[in-house]
Parts: C-alpha cells; structure tokens; sequence
C-alpha cells in the first residue's frame, strides 16, 4: 500500500512539474514566432520605403540572388536584375508618396515565410492632385544565414 501511494505521488508531481515546462516552451515558441513576424513585416515596410526613396541599393540589399517576381506590370516574371531595371523605370527619383501595409496574412515554416496584404500607395502628380493605386501583394522570404532574403513575389493592381 505504501509503495504504491508512494508511486501515485512521484507520478502526480512528476506531471504538475512537466505540465508548467510544457506550456513555457509553448509560450517561448509562440513569443518568437510573433517576433519573426513582425521582423518580416518591417522588411515590407523597408522594402517599400526604400523603394519610394529610390534607394535601390536598399531595397536591393534585402532581395535573395536568385529572386524571381512577376510585378502586375510586366507580361513575365523577371529577375534579381530586371527587378533593379524596373524600380528604376517605375520610380526614377525620391518621391514624396506614402504608402500603407494592409496586411492579411503571414505563415511561417521553418526558414521560409509567405505575406499576403494589400499595399495601398498615395501619389500626389503635377497638379497636386493625390492618387491612390491599391495592389496585392503575395511575397516569400527565406532565411540566408542570419538574415531574411525575398525570394519571390507576385502583384496584382486592382
């Protein structure tokens, strides 16, 4: 009798200790994921900032070499290259547009993470009249060493 209320209060302990454990790593998990989010999110943010700068080599900077996007604009996919090309066409000084994120989601899986939003940009043309152009935005990112890299994205204007 004694042996096995002695065994019951090993195992009872035994999960009352395991179960805080549990729910800590589960929690840490959680709290870096939200982290890596947000440090994904503020590559979006840099990406198009830089972009409204005309700081190519910015935006550049956080491109993965073996990139490959389809703009809404361009009939075909292009590359690392052909992208630099084509932010110089598209803004080809600083600008004074304004830009706002609205995000709709993010999956992260191991060293690769996917956004979807829709970017929503504010140009004012020679008149001073301000334009909004709206497009959606699909991205992937993958981890290269230390940093995040973007590998691909797709457009759509609407």
């Amino acid at each position: 009798m004694k042996n096995s209320v002695l065994l019951w209060t090993i195992i009872l302990a035994f999960i009352l200790f395991s179960c805080p454990r549990a729910y800590s790593a589960t929690a840490d998990r959680d709290n870096r994921r939200d982290t890596v989010e947000e440090e994904i999110w503020a590559l979006e943010e840099a990406y198009f900032a830089n972009l409204y700068k005309a700081n190519y080599d910015g935006v550049l900077a956080i491109v993965h070499s073996q990139f490959l996007g389809w703009p809404g604009a361009v009939p075909q996919p292009i590359d690392k290259e052909e992208s630099a090309r084509f932010m110089k066409q598209l803004v080809p000084k600083p600008t004074s547009c304004t830009f706002k994120i609205e995000r709709a989601g993010i999956r992260l899986l191991g060293e690769v993470a996917l956004t979807q939003y829709i970017i929503h940009v504010n140009c004012g043309d020679t008149d001073g009249v301000t334009k909004t152009q709206s497009s959606r935005i699909t991205h992937t990112w993958v981890k290269e060493g230390a940093c995040w890299k973007l590998l691909g994205g797709m457009s759509y204007d609407k």
